[in-house]
């Protein structure tokens, strides 16, 4: 009986705090983004991206699965191809364009909690070579649950969702139209 009962305990915990890595999905623009997007007719070019942490590609969710981006890619470039898929898909995108909008994701932070599932980011945009720059954060909730494999998968699938999000609060902020002019510094 003890047995069965310790061999029993070691399927649970494999079954609920073991696992393998989950990749997120690919990038998909999102239709508010492209119609706030279409307010703008000045075409721009998206350079590079840098992250405080530099080189992440992968959280660890509940200490049993790594969440990781589709292609292996930094979450600050995840977040740059998002960028440019939106430019592109609204007629915005030119990759010679004098306007050159620049990033660097000071955080990033996904949370699986029961009752308190989230992504965060904090990000600061700006326009190279002037001073025009503004931050950005954002919270994007999402369903969790108490089994650590479908709350990580909860937490790959709305990566997406979470960066859909974040691009909206980045397009629709204040200071986004200064970045989007070449008035010089």
């Amino acid at each position: 009986m003890k047995r069965f009962l310790y061999l029993s305990l070691i399927g649970l915990f494999a079954l609920l705090f073991v696992g393998c890595g989950i990749k997120t999905q690919t990038y998909h623009s999102s239709a508010d983004n492209m119609l706030e997007l279409k307010k703008y007719n000045t075409k721009v070019k998206v350079g590079a991206f840098s992250a405080n942490n530099a080189g992440e590609n992968h959280i660890l969710c509940r200490l049993a699965e790594t969440i990781s981006t589709p292609s292996g890619e930094t979450f600050s470039e995840y977040i740059r191809k998002a960028l440019i898929e939106e430019l592109k898909i609204a007629g915005l995108y030119d990759e010679n364009s004098d306007i050159v909008i620049i990033g660097n994701l000071n955080n990033i932070y996904g949370s699986s909690m029961i009752g308190n599932a989230y992504w965060s980011f904090d990000i600061t945009i700006s326009q190279e070579n002037t001073s025009k720059t503004f931050n950005v954060q954002s919270k994007t909730d999402y369903p969790s649950a108490y089994l650590a494999f479908t709350a990580c998968t909860n937490m790959a699938s709305t990566l997406n969702t979470g960066v859909k999000d974040l691009i909206n609060k980045i397009i629709t902020h204040k200071e986004f139209a200064d970045i989007m002019q070449n008035t010089g510094k």
